[in-house]
């Protein structure tokens, strides 16, 4: 027998390993070999100087977003969307399998940094899953026909090809600027030369027939190599995470580029409303008034505060804390007492203290650890007789009782206020509309930074339109127009909004 033959068992095969970046220019090669020389050309004119890379924001932020992605950094990008009128778009399809791979989107700013998100759609997570409905809620808002969306070629167009992942409203119209027809002529111009011409800049287009549904953010970890060990596995990783960050560098200068030329051609216009500067220690005293404060010595127990000028309605936006009678039933004064006021008389104890308010201050200036408790007590000492009922003011009792954990060294308080017929007849109507204002209300915890000014800025650009928006303490109450529009706000208004985190987010 011949020992010197081979063992007919072969050993398996192992192909030879080709790194991404060399299949891509392979393919490019083979393919495009014009657009090879092209980049070619392009690459020498900027190592002579002729032309610079292509410049990105100096400040931006970018998220993948896909089955990985945390639930909560989908909250924030919604949080930021709801305040965003303007976004450019890109999208990306696998040089393989043709399948759409990526849509781009970049929130447009005016004062804040960018936002780029990289949607990897062959790695979106099942349409059962939160997290989809959070991705799904997120592309419904900025798709949306109130938004502004800029692109190179047609977003419609672009956008039908992931009507099959169920992202967002595929019936919508959005209002689209198409980038490239600005510059095209007879025929379509390439985003590539008009960079050029427009900035002396060289934007590098060698990934456009990439494996783009590689799966490129790291966390997916599909660059991690199976079945190798040592210095190859080592080597396929560093190859495999080349590739990914020049996917990514394409991806988001697209869009870049896109808004580069949106700004060229003064298509972006932005709306003071969504201008979202902190507010000034100026506009706050001019919009929010402190509480008022009586600094009463412990010797006396008594106080009377005569109000003669006509009781007007308190403009809203000048509240800064409006007393919980506003809201509660509860705690507003009883209507009954005004139907009672028959009495002309006024009764007063000895040993009394005389206030005078300000013009603009009424009864609902009172400081809220102070309850007002409105009747009519005949029984006291009469001080005066008027015997003109028209021309003399109906007599009210007001008994002022001190909170004793808020107010020390005070037993109890008597004020008597003087008001007129109509004076009481505006109180009863204003009541009545600030109880109408909130039939229909959201509450919501609030972090005590948050200042109603800025909390109206906030709702108005999400399309919030409220009745009346009020801070007590720590609490948010928002007014609204009916049931429907409750359960809107309910859904738009998820727990992290208005928190430290979402203050800090918008004006730290």
């Amino acid at each position: 027998m011949n020992f010197s033959k081979k063992s007919s068992c072969s050993t398996h095969y192992k192909p030879h390993y080709v790194p991404p970046y060399e299949r891509l220019l392979r393919r490019n090669q083979l393919w495009k070999p014009h657009k090879v020389k092209q980049e070619q050309d392009l690459q020498e004119e900027c190592r002579t100087g002729k032309l610079t890379p292509f410049q990105q924001p100096k400040n931006y932020l970018c998220y993948f977003i896909h089955e990985q992605t945390d639930i909560l950094k989908i909250d924030e990008l919604i949080d930021q969307a709801k305040l965003t009128n303007h976004f450019s778009i890109d999208t990306e399809d696998d040089a393989l399998t043709h399948k759409p791979a990526t849509l781009q989107v970049e929130f447009i700013r005016q004062t804040l940094a960018s936002i780029v998100i990289i949607i990897e759609v062959q790695f979106l997570p099942p349409v059962t899953n939160p997290l989809f409905k959070k991705i799904q809620q997120l592309c419904t808002i900025i798709f949306t026909s109130k938004n502004h969306i800029y692109s190179w070629g047609s977003a419609s167009q672009e956008l039908k090809k992931f009507n099959s992942f169920n992202l967002f409203n595929t019936n919508i119209k959005i209002q689209e600027s198409d980038i490239q027809a600005e510059y095209s002529g007879g025929q379509k111009a390439a985003l590539q030369k008009i960079i050029k011409y427009e900035f002396k800049e060289y934007l590098n287009k060698i990934a456009t027939l990439g494996e783009w549904a590689c799966g490129f953010d790291l966390v997916l970890g599909t660059y991690l190599p199976l079945d190798v060990v040592g210095p190859e596995r080592t080597y396929r990783i560093k190859e495999e995470k080349k590739y990914r960050s020049i996917l990514k560098e394409y991806a988001i200068n697209d869009v870049f580029a896109v808004t580069k030329l949106s700004y060229k051609l003064n298509l972006i216009k932005f709306l003071a409303t969504n201008d979202y500067k902190d507010i000034s220690e100026d506009e706050d005293n001019i919009d929010l008034q402190p509480e008022l404060s009586i600094d009463i010595p412990s010797t006396y127990e008594e106080l009377i505060v005569h109000v003669t000028d006509e009781l007007e309605e308190i403009n809203e936006d000048k509240l800064s804390y409006q007393q919980r009678e506003d809201l509660e039933p509860s705690q507003q004064i009883n209507n009954q007492i005004y139907e009672s006021l028959n009495s002309n008389t006024i009764y007063v104890e000895p040993d009394v203290i005389e206030f005078q308010p300000d013009d603009d201050m009424d009864t609902q200036s009172i400081p809220e650890i102070m309850k007002l408790h409105f009747h009519h007590e005949p029984g006291h000492r009469l001080i005066q007789q008027h015997r003109n009922e028209q021309s003399s003011p109906r007599q009210m009792t007001v008994h002022v009782r001190n909170e004793p954990n808020q107010v020390r060294n005070l037993h109890h308080l008597d004020t008597t206020t003087t008001l007129t017929k109509k004076q009481i007849r505006n109180r009863k109507t204003n009541l009545r509309h600030r109880a109408n204002r909130y039939r229909f209300k959201v509450i919501r915890r609030v972090y005590h930074l948050f200042r109603p000014k800025q909390i109206k800025r906030i709702l108005k650009s999400m399309n919030i339109y409220t009745l009346n928006v009020n801070v007590i303490r720590h609490e948010l109450c928002i007014g609204l127009k009916d049931q429907a529009t409750v359960d809107e706000v309910e859904r738009l208004l998820h727990d992290r909004m208005f928190t430290k985190q979402h203050y800090h987010r918008l004006y730290k």
